[in-house]
């Protein structure tokens, strides 16, 4: 197993277009060395008469970025930066009971790393952190055995599960970025916007690195690979007469720069977010709504993150919290065996794939931050929850990691989707979904339909200025959605469409899912890269909701400036 799951790295990587070299024996740098000698030495802690540790993790993440920003054809930022981060995880007790999963007990599991490959230097802070953490451990461990001991919790899953030594190592993949030229890129596509008047204010985002991943654990595992990721995020505000402030984005992923798109197909793409920001300059605001709503584009697969993602994430409720299971809060596990879509859908994850029909998939991997390969995980069948995305901490119904535990920030690793893919076996046409809309309103007795070709983040910060009413989609938590972009009126009638602004869903969570009426035959791609939060891909067709409801945005809005903005005065000279 460990020599083909290294080939099988190598491939994926040399795929990307780096330059990996294959060798039955790599060379271990002091990193490597660092953290497997160190390693060691942590398993023989013990302060007297209190547990040892049962398992340690040490993992490092060795990253290059690049960054570019710039605006109306001048740079605002051109940052190099480079990080080593240490992330270790201690257990004391045993795999039925230890001190993790406990809510008083968070600990902050990161420390910095020297840049220079110095092993002294570096044995000197995985010693301190490992010292550290095992104190914190043993102490924590205590506390959650003291508070068990008065309290009585049903069905209390394993805190950890076992998982199969895994020795996968490569060379270190190395970053190169040719900063002038994409420099000049990103000028010359922020100068773009000085064409458009009407946009108050826009913003060109390249961002670029390599990661060189380490992990070994008391188990055997032995890791050492490379990721590299290039996001390309262009964004334009503009505001209404009434002060309303409306935003779009173009975005573009690409495991290397040079997957980027060229300019000309970018300033063809400018072009045509300008025209679509000047339209809804000029566009009725839509007061109330509540009838079927097709769901395309782009908005298709970021409307199922937010309404799927986490809740199809198995997460053990924390020992100490104060309430448990309130309605599935973090987790539709409850739900297994019922039907959450129609009988139709089919939903899995599955992050070995790097490509969908030649698009880059920001949420491949092989191998999970816990050092378990990854695996395809059948979600949904014929519309029922079935199955649930795992890491090592067990929940209720499932008790061993497929291959989804990934680390967020300084959070010890916890289950995340990887590729999403939503699929159904009953896929229409374009045409025929269009056709569907229609019908529905006519149905309905309503003069139109809607569509949605656009969703905003709803964790992102509103351009638009601070909510003064409801958030979207019920104000917060797991079903929280995002504002619709590009929101059209069908009509009825003769099927013309006409571009409408300033809504927001109200109550729109996962249960709305059941509402489908149709889905179509073409999918679409959304990337989320380099964030805080792991890389991750959903794949999704558009999608026809036999309802929904949709209100105005109550907000207050600032008045436009009173002078306009130079760029759209410079034209006038």
């Amino acid at each position: 197993m460990p020599t083909l799951l290294l080939r099988t790295l190598l491939t994926g990587v040399c795929a990307a277009g780096m330059s990996v070299a294959l060798s039955s024996e790599p060379e271990l740098d002091s990193i490597f060395k660092a953290l497997n000698d160190e390693l060691q030495r942590s398993m023989s802690l013990r302060l007297e008469d209190l547990d040892a540790p049962y398992f340690i993790q040490c993992a490092v993440d060795d990253t290059t970025i690049e960054q570019v920003v710039a605006i109306y054809g001048a740079l605002t930022r051109a940052q190099p930066s480079r990080s080593r981060i240490l992330y270790t995880q201690v257990r004391v007790g045993s795999f039925d009971l230890d001190n993790s999963n406990f809510i008083r007990g968070a600990r902050r599991s990161s420390s910095d790393l020297p840049l220079d490959d110095d092993y002294m230097a570096l044995r000197q802070v995985i010693w301190r952190a490992t010292d550290s953490h095992y104190k914190g451990a043993v102490e924590t461990l205590t506390q959650k055995r003291a508070y068990l001991k008065d309290r009585t919790i049903e069905d209390r899953p394993n805190d950890f599960t076992r998982a199969n030594a895994v020795t996968a190592i490569q060379e270190r993949v190395h970053f190169s970025f040719d900063g002038q030229a994409w420099e000049d890129y990103a000028r010359r596509i922020s100068a773009k916007f000085a064409e458009h008047r009407h946009i108050q204010n826009s913003e060109t985002r390249l961002t670029a690195g390599v990661e060189n991943r380490y992990l070994l654990n008391s188990e055997g595992s032995r890791l050492r690979y490379g990721i590299s990721e290039a996001l390309l995020r262009i964004t334009a505000v503009v505001q209404a007469d009434d002060g309303e402030r409306l935003s779009d984005q173009l975005v573009y992923f690409g495991v290397t720069p040079a997957q980027l798109p060229p300019i000309d197909k970018v300033f063809a793409d400018i072009q045509s977010l300008a025209d679509r920001l000047a339209r809804m300059l000029h566009a009725p605001v839509l007061k109330d709504y509540t009838g079927p709503v097709l769901i395309d584009g782009a908005a298709s697969p970021q409307l199922f993150r937010q309404l799927l993602a986490r809740g199809i994430a198995g997460q053990a409720d924390a020992v100490g919290s104060p309430r448990r299971n309130v309605g599935g809060i973090d987790s539709l596990e409850s739900r297994l065996g019922k039907r959450i879509l129609p009988t139709t859908f089919v939903v899995y994850d599955d992050p070995r794939p790097r490509e969908f029909q030649g698009t880059s998939l920001a949420g491949h991997y092989l191998i999970d931050d816990e050092g378990v390969p990854a695996q395809r995980v059948d979600i949904v069948t014929n519309g029922k929850l079935q199955g649930m995305l795992m890491s090592r901490a067990p929940t209720k119904y499932f008790s061993q990691s497929n291959g989804h535990g990934r680390r967020s920030s300084s959070e010890m690793p916890r289950s995340m989707v990887g590729c999403l893919y939503v699929e159904s076996a009953d896929a229409k046409s374009p045409e025929a979904l269009k056709k569907a809309l229609i019908k529905a309103a006519d149905d309905e007795g309503l003069e139109f339909g809607l569509r949605i070709s656009g969703l905003r983040s709803p964790d992102s910060r509103d351009t638009a200025g601070p909510r003064s009413g409801r958030g979207g989609g019920g104000g917060g938590g797991r079903g929280a959605v995002g504002d619709p972009i590009s929101v059209y009126k069908v009509y009825v009638a003769d099927g013309r469409e006409e571009l409408v602004r300033g809504c927001e869903f109200r109550s729109l969570d996962e249960r709305n899912m059941r509402r489908i009426l149709a889905a179509g035959n073409v999918s679409f791609v959304d990337n989320n890269a380099l964030s805080s939060v792991p890389s991750s891909s959903v794949i999704a067709p558009a999608v026809l909701f036999e309802e929904m409801e949709l209100a105005r945005i109550d907000r207050e809005s600032e008045k436009k400036p009173i002078i306009e903005a130079p760029h759209a005065r410079a034209r006038d000279r």
